[in-house]
């Protein structure tokens, strides 16, 4: 996930005082929110990473985790039955923190095909692929890949026979696999990849346009089949040019911990994890180039490793912080629900090691939120637009829904 990058600087932030100062001053204190157990009748789920709903099950929540598991609870979140949905924990690779089940995903025609979607870390023989500069061999893969779901026993479960595989991709690390899957208003799959790992982007894979690697990509899964997994969408903004992967939506990102479409807007925003210094969060368009490793949000950035010129026109983060005051990004949503009226059109996010969580707006402004409870491995939507916020430590997790607060 999104520790390891930052494990050499626990021990600096356990030596941090609770009046830690940002870039320029310290945001103003936002709408007053609380953190409820969302599922008080469950036990701790095994680093929950993520919550699915499907309007066929209106009774039901999907709990997604990284071990490779999605377990099927009750809404009602007083009630302790759980049944599992999905186990791939048998093929799911969990060796680095940033490995497993990452990304999962009802298709949009659910309701009409029982498909569902995933993103998961995989093991292979090793091999040696080549990189923006230079090759590496690796043993290690990320996997996206659709299932059918059937009933036995009279519940509905997902067939792991059913697996087709719609992309696999080459990871030289075991660390920056990104892992967002979401689907867009356009009904197109949106994938999130890291830049490939390690640190400082050893081989300048998010600049160069013919790595998948540092990129949200963008296909066109509805027909997918063996003979042809994805199509690539033709308003892809580099469909068409030289030395170019037709299959790139935007670049430039070192490891982006989650990204959601605002459901009223359609707006595209994302968490992307820093390196040495500082976290953003930036809003994706078509074709943009989001600075890494040139930069590292607005810091140019002095490891860079590319040997290829910085792309123009980079977009700047909409919000960022500095290592002073968390170490980890996690991104979340636009704030779309009624039980913080105060908090409806601003970006939610927080830091997984600090545990401090803020929202800001696309103007750039930034204010300060509670923190989380324990340390925030992702975010969810509900249905009707509340935020859930899925935490976990010592790979035991609970699920808090965003209420709003006493002053």
């Amino acid at each position: 996930m999104m520790l390891c990058s930052h494990l050499r600087f626990v021990i600096t932030v356990c030596a941090l005082s609770g009046s830690l100062l940002s870039q320029s001053e310290q945001p103003a204190a936002g709408p007053a929110v609380d953190y409820v157990d969302a599922f008080p009748g469950q036990e701790s789920f095994p680093q929950p990473l993520f919550v699915a709903y499907d309007a066929r099950e209106p009774d039901s929540a999907f709990v997604v985790c990284q071990p490779g598991y999605v377990f099927r609870v009750p809404r009602e979140g007083e009630r302790a039955a759980r049944e599992t949905f999905l186990d791939l924990s048998e093929q799911v690779l969990t060796d680095n923190w940033e490995e497993g089940l990452l990304g999962f995903q009802f298709d949009p025609a659910y309701a009409d095909n029982d498909y569902v979607w995933a993103y998961w870390s995989e093991r292979i023989e090793e091999r040696e692929e080549p990189q923006a500069r230079d090759k590496r061999k690796s043993d290690r893969q990320s996997v996206i890949a659709r299932y059918q779901v059937v009933e036995r026993d009279g519940t509905r479960v997902v067939d792991r026979d059913s697996e087709l595989r719609v992309m696999e991709v080459f990871q030289p690390f075991g660390n920056h696999n990104g892992g967002t899957i979401v689907f867009g208003p356009d009904d197109m799959l949106y994938i999130a990849l890291g830049d490939g790992g390690y640190k400082d982007d050893v081989y300048g894979n998010a600049e160069s346009l013919q790595m998948l690697l540092g990129k949200v990509l963008r296909v066109d899964v509805r027909s997918a089949s063996a003979d042809a997994p994805y199509e690539v969408p033709k308003d892809n903004p580099f469909v068409g040019a030289e030395g170019a992967r037709p299959e790139i939506w935007c670049y430039g990102l070192r490891n982006v911990w989650r990204m959601s479409f605002d459901r009223e807007t359609d707006e595209l925003w994302a968490a992307d994890v820093g390196q040495n210094k500082v976290e953003e969060v930036d809003v994706l368009v078509r074709g943009g180039f989001y600075g890494w490793n040139s930069f590292e949000a607005d810091d140019k950035f002095d490891n860079r490793r590319s040997k290829l010129p910085t792309p123009p026109d980079a977009i700047p983060p909409i919000a960022s912080y500095t290592h002073r005051e968390g170490l980890s990004i996690t991104g979340g949503y636009v704030y779309r629900g009624a039980a913080v009226p105060s908090l409806r059109g601003w970006y939610v996010y927080s830091d997984f090691i600090t545990k401090r969580a803020w929202a800001c707006d696309k103007d750039g402004d930034v204010v300060k939120l509670k923190g989380a409870p324990y340390p925030p491995s992702s975010y969810s939507e509900t249905p009707s637009g509340e935020l859930l916020m899925t935490c976990y430590i010592q790979k035991k997790g609970k699920i808090y829904k965003l209420v709003a607060g006493g002053e």
